[in-house]
């Protein structure tokens, strides 16, 4: 009797360890070879590993131009009936000029390197053409758009300079177009109007330094 006691635990105790080895098994092929388990997908935020470009301006950004290094130091976001563009003053010393990103509906997004040029009177409505010098300008696209103003944009026409960060005003805007890459922008703040003057240059000219 003892001895059929001690084979039936030898059994039991045999059944138990090769049970127990098969689920170890299991285990240890559904972590993957070597025991380890799979590695999980990363958690969201995947989308700022995306790297920004000129057209999602911001202050504090660089952009390196022809050898210049400029520092982005305000952004006027344009938006008229859900399509927008941009424009940042880029200061390098006492050089202060713009870039404007986006302004066509349609088409490549071409941006416009400018510069305020107050010698051109505008004292009136817009015209078809503009002449400056040898340049005739003319008249291509026009609208209103809702203009959300940030950083250090400097004097724009009839606004006043202190102004809340996010300031908004509405912007009329003409575009004009002359032979080559001549370009030309009017843009009416308030009372007043102010010329952009400049020409089209190609992105990949352009270097973007984020500042955040």
């Amino acid at each position: 009797m003892l001895t059929f006691i001690l084979i039936a635990l030898l059994v039991v105790v045999g059944g138990a360890a090769t049970v127990g080895g098969v689920m170890y098994a299991n285990e240890k092929k559904r972590r993957g070879l070597g025991g380890k388990a799979p590695k999980a997908l990363p958690s969201g935020g995947g989308d700022r590993l995306l790297e920004r470009t000129i057209r999602d301006l911001r202050t504090g950004d660089v952009l390196s131009i022809d050898g210049r290094d400029f520092l982005v130091e305000g952004v006027i976001g344009y938006d008229e009936d859900g399509h927008r563009w941009s424009a940042g003053r880029i200061v390098d010393g006492s050089d202060a000029q713009w870039i404007v990103v986006g302004i066509e509906r349609v088409g490549a997004s071409l941006i416009r390197l400018m510069t305020h040029d107050p010698a051109v009177d505008m004292s009136g409505y817009p015209p078809e053409a503009i002449v400056v010098g040898s340049t005739r300008y003319a008249l291509d696209k026009r609208g209103t758009a809702t203009a959300k103003l940030s950083g250090d944009v400097g004097a724009m026409g009839g606004m006043k300079e202190a102004r809340p960060a996010g300031h908004v005003e509405r912007c009329r805007w003409w575009l004009y177009n002359a032979a080559g890459d001549d370009t030309l922008i009017v843009e009416q703040w308030g009372g007043e109007y102010r010329v952009l003057r400049g020409r089209k240059v190609a992105g990949e000219t352009i270097d973007l330094i984020p500042g955040s």
